[in-house]
């Protein structure tokens, strides 16, 4: 019997029991946007074999166990085939998201010193033209039939690999390196995550056992990384016609006809998927751009393309908002929920929360400033809040903890939490915590909220955004929820800006044009700040103490968001512009 908790086993498991079941489904060509599309259909037994063959033929190119080796292939069969091909080897995958720019790619290349390249021509082409990697990467594969300047191709691989059987699994124990996995680098510097075995086999235990998941279901695959789970529990994954690093810019109808065609069960995606889906209640003729967070969802109508075939939807990434929500569930059949887990790269599931409790209890709370729900801590997992500090906390111990009710920072323990950074000793000492009694790592999740009476977690914003005032601290999600009721108003943000020592909270408001002419707040304020948007969100203001405490307000053509879910707002930019704005004199006076 293989003990082996290398994620490749779950494959050749797959292929011996299911081994006519369809892995991957794949269009050829573009998804037509009202009917079926061709699809090139991969079986378990199929990805199973390309996927030995991948590893023989990398294995004779010198790619070994503990080679670290970045991938860089957008979602497709050859994606799944390499990556299953590199855990049977023993490699270690560095993924990285392409969305975040070539100078950013070029850092986390250089900081991961990957011995490895695989990738497409284009990326090939960076690497070539920018020098990422140079001094580390030893072998180099190009995914098409042609080397490209590289040591070989992908073709050359898979028949050098042919016909040499199945590649025997590694007996992989917990502690082994399994791959490095970027942070998206929203809320900093993107960092190298060391995830090793026992993490991957410890997630796919949860997210089967926490939604349910069973062997034979469908998946519509908008998010790569989750993707690769997609074997490992047994489903169908189908491949969406999008671009994987601008969720965004998913194309509703083309994702609903997928849906349709194939019976998909299940979906997982950003909350920008949720909101892009979710237009799908309008008439076809509105579905052209983003709407606002907080446009009323009309009644589903003849024109509305219900998704019968869910039977999950799990949207992580950033917290959806419950108007999108809202929207969202009217496609579902009764009773279907869309689940929003809480986590991050470094740790996930940590909690867990359904439409269902959101919708009908507590967006009434967050609208009032309370934060963001995010669920109870799912099972095996331990979430405790801890005084809010910046700086390194080396050992755990019970003075830390804040009395239930008091907002602190998130720090969890638990089979999925990862122990480390690569090469990055300072980020990992901020940002783990070693209890000297069981010797656990703790991951502060860099996160700030606190615990309800019920024992459910309500997220306040990140501790990185909190705005510290000479009259306490506000809380990013304490305060811009209150300010999001507005109609027209599609989301705002709250940052800081110093003066002569003092800081002062300014908020950020990105209004909704997809309206009808005349019908948003920004042709009532008439311009990017002033007296009349001041008037109209000081009025909201006074609900709450933590929101009077804003003094001023600007507009902003659309927020700078993050490559990976598109979904989180970059604060950190929008504080530079507020500062350049205002100008090295500007006072706003005692308002703070």
């Amino acid at each position: 019997m293989n003990t082996s908790l290398n994620v490749a086993s779950h494959l050749v498991r797959m292929a011996a029991e299911h081994p006519t079941q369809v892995a991957v489904y794949a269009p050829r060509g573009r998804v037509r946007r009202d009917g079926p599309t061709e699809h090139r259909a991969i079986t378990f037994r199929e990805l199973n074999a390309d996927s030995d063959a991948i590893a023989h033929g990398l294995a004779s190119a010198g790619v070994a166990r503990g080679t670290r080796t970045a991938l860089m292939v957008p979602p497709s069969p050859d994606f799944f085939a390499l990556t299953f091909a590199l855990f049977k080897v023993g490699a270690v995958p560095v993924l990285i998201d392409p969305g975040m720019g070539v100078r950013n790619l070029g850092k986390c290349l250089a900081e991961a010193g990957p011995e490895a390249f695989i990738g497409v021509a284009k990326a090939h082409a960076a690497r070539r033209v920018l020098g990422w990697a140079k001094g580390t990467v030893r072998a180099t594969v190009n995914v098409s039939r042609w080397r490209f300047f590289c040591d070989t191709s992908l073709a050359r691989v898979r028949k050098a690999g042919r016909g040499s059987g199945p590649y025997p699994v590694p007996d992989s124990q917990a502690t082994e390196p399994a791959a490095v996995l970027f942070t998206s680098g929203s809320t900093g510097v993107a960092k190298g995550v060391v995830y090793v075995h026992g993490i991957f086999d410890a997630q796919v235990k949860l997210l089967k056992a926490t939604y349910g998941i069973a062997p034979g279901e469908i998946d519509l695959c908008t998010f790569p990384l989750f993707a690769l789970f997609g074997p490992a529990l047994g489903m169908t994954c189908v491949i969406p016609d999008m671009d994987a690093s601008r969720p965004a810019r998913l194309d509703p109808h083309k994702a609903a006809a997928q849906i349709k065609q194939f019976g998909v069960t299940s979906l997982f995606g950003s909350p920008a998927v949720i909101r892009r889906l979710g237009e799908l209640t309008v008439p076809s003729r509105r579905v052209s751009g983003p709407k606002s967070e907080n446009s009323a969802a009309p009644d589903s109508g003849p024109e509305t393309r219900r998704l019968e075939t869910l039977k999950r939807v799990i949207s992580a990434g950033a917290p959806a908002s419950a108007a999108s929500l809202e929207r969202f569930v009217r496609l579902l059949p009764d009773g279907v929920e869309v689940f929003t887990p809480y986590g991050a790269t470094e740790a996930l599931p940590v909690a867990n929360i359904g439409s269902r409790e959101i919708l009908g209890e507590t967006r009434h709370l967050t609208d009032q400033g309370k934060g963001v729900c995010v669920g109870r801590p799912v099972p095996g997992v331990e979430v405790r809040v801890i005084r809010i500090s910046d700086q390194p906390v080396a050992e755990w111990d019970d003075s830390l903890l804040v009395p239930q009710g008091e907002v602190g920072e998130f720090v969890v323990r638990g089979p999925v939490v990862t122990q480390l950074y690569y090469n990055r000793p300072d980020a990992t000492k901020l940002a783990k915590i070693r209890d000297p009694k069981t010797g656990e790592v703790l991951h502060r999740m860099g996160d700030v909220g606190y615990f309800d009476a019920q024992g459910r977690l309500w997220f306040c914003g990140r501790k990185s955004h909190r705005v510290v005032t000479p009259h306490g601290t506000l809380f990013t999600d304490m305060v811009e929820p209150i300010f999001n009721t507005v109609p027209g108003v599609r989301r705002t943000a709250l940052v800081g800006v110093t003066r002569r020592g003092i800081t002062y909270p300014v908020l950020w408001v990105e209004l909704d044009r997809s309206s009808e002419p005349g019908s948003t707040l920004f042709d009532a304020v008439g311009g990017p700040s002033g007296p009349a948007l001041d008037g109209l969100m000081s009025s909201i203001g006074q609900r709450s103490a933590a929101a009077r405490r804003v003094v001023t307000y600007l507009l902003h053509p659309e927020f700078p968001m993050d490559v990976r879910h598109n979904s989180k707002i970059f604060r950190e930019k929008l504080a530079v512009q507020a500062d350049k704005l205002f100008g090295p004199n500007w006072s706003p006076g005692e308002q703070a």
